[in-house]
This record gives structure tokens, sequence and C-alpha cells, in this order.
């Protein structure tokens, strides 16, 4: 009698309102009995009506807008040049930000890529084919006995089970420089060899003094440099030259690799005519700071310092520990004792460049000693890109180096917000957006506009 009772006052009161049948009753009835209520009240109140009027009205524009909305871009600085500016417009992979997938913090991609990298070493063999050419190199120079050695040139042929890729004369030479401990099994991040190969290029990976596979021999003489040594690329450039005459060659650094392909473009890049581009993923810095930048935090010291410190000490100085140590007793000791990275590069360079001059090795070594002005007059188009997440260089590049590169018109930097160091994920499969950038910078830069 209550239900019949309650239908009653609530058709009296909302003549208009759906009413519902006698037959149901219950919690389920009692609960809808409510929503109709408030939906009557809703629809008979003006107030009421115009508001969720207005809200729809309102999403409906702002949907509107947001899909005519420009997509936002990373931050490119520089490239005033013709040349530069062309290449850059065409490149798809700097009109708009990658998506970064989960909002994974710069760390988090850092640890994902850790694991990434490892994995790719473990099934690198089994994935690629190779060819590993040793090139024997000597230091020039007024300080040097020469400190003759070997480095490699890994050339990445194909992937293995596929059919063999039939190459012009003249088909674009990709140089990749690895990365601080890195070599052609880890680099970092192998997966960029299957984004180059799907083009006509040929891949080859420079290994300097000191890397090289973990069953690899030592040094043959008591030179290294962390960052590498400009003349010894030089010198493995100049073989491929003379082999492939027609071919345009690119360099693509990658983290510390960054640091020999700009010592090399500002050094011997207006040797070599057939040097057409320097890309530089991700960030770069004059050596003397490197692993120690302004902007440095306790991420910085942790990957540094903590990781890649003692890694570093096994690469290059305990697998040539005898060949060090009969050249300087002092050094060797010195450069283990090392407390952070930055430490032992300044170590390092004073006892094992290869130069007794340190003034000499700074100059043959570190094109960015001081600042990066030399950048004013790069010989050819030169890119650096840096990520404002990277542990290794919070924020990106320092003010005073984003001055410099707004007055060059061969050179630019790209800041994107988010891909840490390397890792730069864009979907949740986990592809980067880093070879992508790279694939189109040397396709643009090898294109007839360019």
């Amino acid at each position: 009698s209550s239900g019949f009772a309650h239908d009653r006052q609530l058709h009296n009161r909302y003549p208009n309102a759906p009413h519902l049948p006698h037959q149901q009753r219950g919690s389920c009835h009692r609960i809808e009995t409510m929503l109709l209520t408030s939906v009557a009240d809703t629809m008979e109140s003006p107030t009421s009506a115009t508001a969720i009027a207005i809200a729809f009205a309102t999403i409906f524009v702002t949907c509107f807008f947001l899909s005519r909305r420009k997509k936002e871009a990373p931050k490119v600085i520089g490239g005033l040049g013709t040349q530069l500016h062309r290449i850059l417009t065409t490149m798809p992979s700097l009109q708009e930000l990658p998506t970064t997938p989960w909002g994974m913090p710069g760390m988090v991609q850092l640890a994902v890529f850790t694991v990434q990298i490892l994995l790719e070493e473990i099934f690198f063999e089994a994935t690629y084919d190779t060819e590993r050419e040793q090139v024997e190199v000597t230091i020039p120079g007024d300080s040097t006995d020469g400190c003759t050695d070997r480095v490699n040139c890994v050339w990445i042929k194909g992937r293995k089970h596929r059919p063999k890729r039939e190459l012009s004369e003249d088909a674009p030479i990709v140089i990749l420089l690895p990365g601080l401990n890195c070599y052609a099994a880890s680099l970092p991040g192998t997966s960029m060899y299957k984004a180059l190969l799907k083009k006509p290029w040929r891949i080859a990976v420079f290994e300097k003094r000191g890397v090289g596979t973990p069953n690899a021999p030592g040094l043959n003489a008591p030179a290294f440099h962390l960052f590498g040594h400009p003349s010894d690329l030089h010198q493995v450039v100049t073989i491929i030259c003379g082999r492939y005459p027609k071919a345009p060659i690119h360099l693509v650094g990658l983290s510390s690799g960054n640091g020999l392909a700009g010592s090399y473009t500002a050094l011997y890049g207006s040797q070599v005519p057939a040097l057409r581009s320097s890309l530089l993923l991700i960030g770069g810095e004059d050596y003397n700071l490197a692993f120690a930048p302004p902007t440095g935090d306790w991420r910085t010291k942790l990957v540094f310092d903590q990781v890649l410190l003692e890694t570093t000490k096994n690469r290059f100085l305990r697998r040539s520990e005898k060949v060090l140590r009969a050249h300087s007793e002092v050094g060797y000791a010195a450069c283990l004792a090392a407390q952070t990275l930055q430490e032992l590069y300044n170590l390092s360079t004073t006892y094992f460049s290869g130069y007794s001059d340190r003034a000499e090795a700074e100059r043959r070594l570190n094109a960015f000693s001081g600042s990066n002005e030399v950048l004013l007059k790069s010989p050819v188009p030169f890119l650096v890109v840096y990520t404002e997440d990277d542990p290794v260089a919070p924020g990106g590049p320092r003010q005073e180096w984003v001055g410099v590169m707004k007055r060059c018109e061969k050179a630019a930097l790209a800041l994107f917000p988010s891909g840490s160091h390397l890792g730069c994920y864009d979907s949740p499969l986990l592809s980067r957006w880093v070879e992508k950038l790279a694939v189109d910078w040397v396709e643009a830069s090898t294109s007839p506009v360019a």
C-alpha cells in the first residue's frame, strides 16, 4: 500500500514524468524512482536545464578547438642557414612531439632501456650479419710517439635469415659512434640498426681504443681516451672514402659518442668532402664538464659515479693493466683510485691520452673546450638533440650553449621534454622516436633539397 501511495504522490507532483508500473517493487523500484525524481527535478528547473546546455556546448566547443589546435613541436634553436633550415623543416620527427607511454619519468625510461640494452647485446650475434674490420691507427702530434694500436669498424650487413641487401656504390654511409663503454653489440640500443637497415644505406660502427667484445684483448699501446681520438676516426673515414668515393657519409653519435662526433666534425670535417652531416643523440658537453654538468643532481651522480665509474675502470684500465702500468704506475694507481667519473676522465687524459703535453691533448681531442663556438663555423649540417628529463644532463644544454646555437647557420639543437637518455619511448610497444629522428635526418640531409 505504501508503494501505491508513493506512486500517486509522484504522479501528482510530476504528471509529465514517465510512470513506473505497479509490478516493479523492491530496491530496484526505489532506485529507479529516485533517478526519475532527479531527472524530473532537473528538467523542470530552468536554471538546471540551462546549466546542462551550457556544459554540453562548452564540451563541444573545447573539443572542436582542440582538434584544430596546432600540434606542439620540440624546441629547435639555431639552423639559420637556408640548407639546414630546409633539412629541419622536412623532418617529420621535428614537427610534432612524441607521446611518452604511461607518462614514464626519465629514470623509469632509463631503467627500462638498460634492460633492453642488455637483452639486445645477448641476442646481437643471432640477429645481425656483421663484418669486423680492424684498422691500424697512429696518434699525430708533437708530444706523442704515435702510440700505434688498432680500432674496429664493424659493418652491419643486414639481419640474419633475410635476403642479402644489394647496395649501389653511391649508397649513403651512416657511421655510428657508440657510447662510453659500448661497442657494436650494445651501442647503446641496437634496435637502431633495424630502423637504418630498412633504408638502402651502409651501416658502420666505429669502436674506439679500449672497447670491443668482452673477450677482446686489451690495448697494445698505453693510450686511450674515454670519448675516443678524432684522429683515429679520421683514419677510418679516410679508408671508407677511398673504398666508396661516390658515397655521402653521415656521422651519428649516441651518448658519449656525441663528443667524438662533435669534435671530429669541428677538427676534420672540412677535410672530408664526402661528409654530409653530423647528428648527436642525446646530449653534448665540454669534456671537462661532461661527467659533472652544472645542472646535474642526484640522478646524474647515481648514473655516473655509482654505475658507470666501475664499469669504465674495468673496460679501460683493468683489461689493459699490464700495458698501462708499464707506462705509468703512478697514473694507473691514480685512475684506479678515482672517486668520480669526471676525476677519472681528467686523470686518464693526463696520463694515458697518448700526449705528454696536456695542452696539446686538449687541443687535439676536445674541440668544445671552454665553449661550443666552433659550431658557428660548422662545415656541415649539424644537429644535437637533448631531452629535459635526461638524468645525465637534467634540463638540457647550458644557457651559454643555447646562446651560441641561436647564432649558428649550419648547427642547431632540438630540445624534447621527454626521452631520458636515449630511451625515447613513444608507444606502449616501446618503439623509440630517436630512431625515427635518425632516419629522418639522414634522408633529409641526403635529399636534393639539402
